[in-house]
């Protein structure tokens, strides 16, 4: 005789975990509990820790049955929640089951991660303040734990000594940062403070440093059909482990928008290098016969890529500035002709350049030659004339044409755009008179773009002066039309937004961490009135339409209480072992129904709608797969609610949260990738 003693569980409320593992992301800890709290909910948190085994399918082959298929429900959600190397992990060990999987990803997550924080802590120890005898003890006690843990590799150890390594002079480099960069305000910044500029000027030279050499250089290493150097891998993981250290040590507020999100967008960039090489696997260099490295760099070729290197110092202090500033003055023939003749002389020196078909240095050379070409390009270079430019009487036809365009152009700006910026508020501007700020930086905007979008052949001398002229005259507009002070009544708004932010990030925030590490549901209950009332005094400003500014700061910080709220996962009840586990039923009255309908469209309204216009302005292939996630969890709520033929009230209320959780979903759908 059979007995069915293992159920099958309920779904796994994948929802409630928003946290992607991945191993350049270091955040193992925060998922591990994350995941673990999830499956707690349904029951299942006994399978991946392996409290939990597999029935004997000759005496409870239904048990056996449900244990397979809940083990595999449990690989799949953690597949669902891991990024893509992650889930190429898990799949080569899903054949051994939920156990596992997670014992693999422990060992591939945890240890490493403690090994490198040992190793900090062991280097960070000095003699002076304990007795020696008792710093000698703690050192061998660290030596210890970290040889418990396995051997160490090159990869563990070298990112522990460069983490150490970066820690030294981090706070007086910031310090220079914000000192070298507060005599670069410029006029459209001139009401955020200079610790705010110092910041994002710190954080545009590490971001300029990533997109100018390190991303280059990590693309042409990954892409190198030779053997790749074990020393040009550490050399580069080196010096994006000395970016990291200086991005950390920027000080930024949780009020500096701009700050905050370039400083995490450096930092995204910074990870996704530091994935890519971590993924890769240099190869040793090589000994031939004789002994030699054939990976080793030639003196004559480190002396071609120092010359290189000396002559493109130049273009970048000399060269480059010059050229801009031609650029933003009159047009003088003489300057031209000089600027022209210098980048020539730079393109004759790089060419004059002995350079071998192997040598790695041919790259530098050609993106050397790049930029000044460039450069060149700027200054509408003309190589193959010598002439003089043409009369009048000689303009061809095509170019005439051109020439009354810009005529066009020159008229409605100065008949049309610019009186309107002349007359526009100087002082105590309206609310209203934003949308024709708005409107008219839009039409500037478009000019330039008409502009730029039609083609000038290279000897339409006259052509190219006179659109040039125009584009300065309109940026000019433009930027005194920025630099005229906002509507005073939408910051007393912004300022109150921001209030909010700060009670988000500084109280509730901190509240929801420590309820993490020891839930309970009286805490859970409080922490989630606290975040509703957060959201019904956001949804109480009243924003007009033109007030867009105000709309995306209530927007981020509604989508920040969202965050907050996902993370709040039920407390789990205690069991009784005595009674059997089996779901209580709920009263099925209408006045339930109509409550669970009108639940899910406070959520859907207070939740989803503004996480989903948030994501409009900031799209992310991640956050629409959850949105995605989310939408369907609510049709499945919404269709799980049981009613009764004669309910018409609740049945409308919830055919219009469904019309409304369907038209967040064609947004969504609709939505750029």
């Amino acid at each position: 005789m059979t007995q069915n003693t293992l159920p099958l569980a309920t779904p796994i409320p994948h929802y409630l975990a928003t946290e992607v593992l991945d191993k350049s992301a270091g955040n193992w800890t925060a998922w591990e509990k994350t995941i673990l709290s999830c499956l707690t909910l349904v029951g299942l948190e006994g399978y991946p820790i392996g409290d939990v085994p597999c029935p004997n399918p000759a005496t409870d082959p239904s048990g056996a049955t449900n244990w397979r298929a809940n083990d595999r429900a449990i690989i799949s959600f953690l597949i669902l929640k891991a990024s893509q190397v992650e889930q190429q992990y898990i799949a080569a060990h899903a054949a051994g089951g939920a156990k596992a999987v997670w014992d693999a990803l422990s060992t591939r997550h945890s240890d490493a991660t403690l090994q490198i924080r040992l190793l900090r802590e062991a280097f960070s120890v000095r003699y002076g303040v304990d007795p020696p005898a008792v710093t000698s003890a703690r050192i061998d006690a660290l030596a210890t734990r970290i040889f418990a843990l396995g051997p160490i590799n090159k990869a563990t150890l070298v990112s522990a000594v460069m983490a150490h390594a970066v820690q030294g002079d981090l706070e007086s480099f910031a310090g220079e940062r914000r000192r070298a960069s507060t005599s670069k305000q410029s006029r459209q910044d001139a009401d955020r403070s200079s610790a705010e500029q110092a910041a994002l000027s710190a954080i545009a030279a590490e971001t300029t440093i990533l997109e100018r050499e390190l991303s280059p250089a990590v693309s042409d290493f990954l892409q190198s059909t030779q053997e790749t150097s074990e020393e040009q891998w550490t050399l580069l993981l080196e010096q994006l482990f000395q970016v990291l250290g200086r991005l950390d040590a920027i000080s930024v507020s949780p009020t500096w928008i701009q700050a905050t999100a370039a400083k995490a967008t450096a930092l995204a960039e910074l990870q996704r290098l530091q994935s890519r090489m971590e993924n890769s696997t240099p190869a040793t260099p090589t000994v031939e016969s004789h002994g030699t490295q054939t990976a080793l760099v030639s003196e004559a070729e480190k002396l071609a890529i120092a010359s290189i290197a000396t002559e493109m110092t130049k273009v970048h202090r000399e060269l480059a500035p010059a050229v801009a500033s031609y650029l933003q003055q009159d047009s003088d023939a003489r300057q031209r002709s000089s600027l022209i003749e210098a980048l020539v002389q730079s393109l004759a020196r790089l060419d004059a350049i002995v350079m071998q078909p192997d040598w790695e240095g041919k790259f530098h050379r050609r993106r050397a030659i790049e930029e000044v070409l460039t450069l060149l390009n700027t200054l509408e270079w003309l190589p193959a004339s010598n002439s003089t430019p043409p009369s009048n009487h000689s303009i061809s036809k095509a170019e005439q044409d051109f020439i009354a365009l810009i005529a066009s152009e020159v008229a409605n700006v100065q008949n049309v755009l610019a009186p309107a910026v002349a007359t526009f508020p100087r002082s105590n501007p309206q609310p209203g008179d934003e949308k024709e700020r708005r409107d008219l930086s839009r039409l500037l905007f478009e000019t330039v773009q008409r502009l730029e979008a039609t083609h000038i052949n290279l000897d339409w001398e006259r052509a190219r002066r006179e659109s040039r002229r125009l584009v300065r005259a309109v940026q000019k507009l433009m930027s005194e039309l920025d630099a005229l002070p906002t509507c005073t009544e939408e910051q007393v708004v912004i300022d109150k937004i921001a209030a909010e932010q700060s009670k988000i990030q500084f109280l509730l925030f901190p509240a929801v961490t420590a309820y993490l590490g020891n839930p309970t549901e009286k805490e859970r209950l409080r922490l989630s009135e606290l975040l509703f009332q957060a959201i019904e005094r956001l949804d109480e400003f009243t924003l007009p339409s033109e007030w867009e500014r105000a709309r995306m700061e209530r927007r981020e910080a509604i989508h920040e209480v969202q965050r907050l709220h996902d993370n709040l996962a039920p407390a789990i009840p205690a069991r009784n072992p005595s009674s059997p586990q089996t779901p209580q039923l709920q009263d099925r009255t209408e006045e339930n129904a109509a409550t669970l309908v009108k639940n899910e469209r406070s959520r859907i309204q207070y939740l989803l709608a503004p996480a989903i216009h948030f994501f409009l302005q900031k799209p992310n292939e991640k956050e629409r797969t959850r949105l995605s996630e989310l939408l369907i969890q609510a049709l499945e709520r919404l269709d799980g609610i049981v009613m009764e033929p004669e309910w018409e009230a609740c049945r409308q209320g919830r055919r219009t949260a469904v019309l409304e959780v369907q038209k967040l979903q064609d947004i969504l759908d609709v939505s750029p990738p």
